[in-house]
């Protein structure tokens, strides 16, 4: 009998392992990003497939192309396919709320990557907007004074509302800009863009403000690097340089580096690990899809795990054709 017994559960072991490396093999990933025109969500993406690869996943990407209301609809149309887990990139939990909901009642797990945790989400892996925010404004103050010295100098600041990462970034800069530790900063001018219209507002509203103002503004700073693109382009299109008007952002891309080793007005970047968002993800799916794990045993309290970030300037900028190394290696 106990031969018998040993032979048994050595079958359901072996059973065990093949089922669970049988669904690991055969898992679907519903991916759906906010704009894949966007390099956050083609870098983020990627890095979502070569996870999958490496695990023999399978991932669908559904492309909201800029329209922020197509994510509840989106989800919806994953839950209808029986993916086994979603996963977003850059939305609003308001934006997303139905269909969470939705995923919720069929029991597919959503994890989340630069969207603020709602409802049943697992997991938002980011990188910690209120930080870099600060940050940013730090760098922003630091380089007038070293430009200008005791005398300061004056700011305006293009936002992006529609996405609450770009608010929480707007925000710390202008709490950093409006602190009694930095009476010489003056905020000259803000305005907005949003997901539509980022390719061609900032610039117009850089020229606009050059002929306004012209060399009273020593900076005009977006809360992302496409806005940053629009402002440098503006600044040489004058007939300026980065001498007398400056930017900086955050995110960090081939297009940004590559003004920064051109020495345009674009001069330094926050660059964020969107590949780090993903190996959040990645993990978070394989411990508790693949292995069955209670998400409380893996998952910090919060449902929010920051992955590193680095300040780039000229002197450390990576040369044509490389990145940036953050040295992340996953959630564990």
């Amino acid at each position: 009998m106990r031969k018998v017994s040993f032979v048994l559960i050595i079958m359901s072991l072996v059973i065990g392992l093949i089922a669970i490396n049988g669904f690991a093999a055969n898992l679907k990933i519903g991916y759906i990003a906010s704009n894949m025109a966007a390099d956050s969500n083609v870098a983020a993406y990627a890095g979502m497939v070569d996870y999958a690869e490496r695990e023999g996943w399978e991932v669908e990407l559904i492309d909201c192309q800029g329209d922020l209301t197509k994510f509840s609809p989106n989800i919806i149309n994953f839950v209808s396919k029986g993916v086994d887990a979603i996963a977003l990139c850059c939305s609003e939990k308001s934006l997303i709320e139905e269909g969470v909901v939705a995923a919720t009642k069929a029991g597919i797990p959503v994890f989340l990557e630069d969207t603020e945790n709602i409802g049943e989400t697992i997991v938002n892996g980011t990188s910690n907007c209120w930080a870099m925010g600060a940050l940013l404004g730090s760098q922003v103050v630091d380089r007038i004074r070293a430009m200008h010295g005791t005398e300061g100098g004056n700011v305006a600041i293009i936002g992006m509302p529609d996405l609450y990462v770009h608010r929480q970034r707007h925000q710390m800069m202008e709490a950093v800009f409006n602190s009694p530790e930095n009476p010489d900063i003056n905020i000259l001018a803000v305005e907005a863009c949003d997901v539509s219209n980022w390719p061609n507002l900032p610039y117009e509203i850089t020229r606009a403000w050059i002929t306004q103002y012209g060399d009273e503004l020593d900076a005009i700073i977006g809360t992302w690097d496409g806005i940053g693109w629009g402002v440098s382009r503006a600044v040489l299109d004058s007939g300026m340089t980065k001498d007398n008007i400056f930017t900086m952002s955050i995110d960090g891309s081939e297009q940004t580096y590559d003004l920064i080793r051109k020495g345009d007005p674009f001069v330094g970047v926050i660059a964020q690990n969107f590949y780090g968002w993903s190996e959040v993800v990645g993990d978070a799916i394989k411990a508790i899809v693949v292995e069955g794990k209670d998400p409380a045993s893996v998952i910090p309290v919060s449902k929010t795990v920051y992955v590193p970030y680095k300040w780039i300037d000229s002197t450390n900028v990576p040369a044509e054709g490389e990145g940036v190394e953050f040295g992340y290696e996953g959630l564990f």
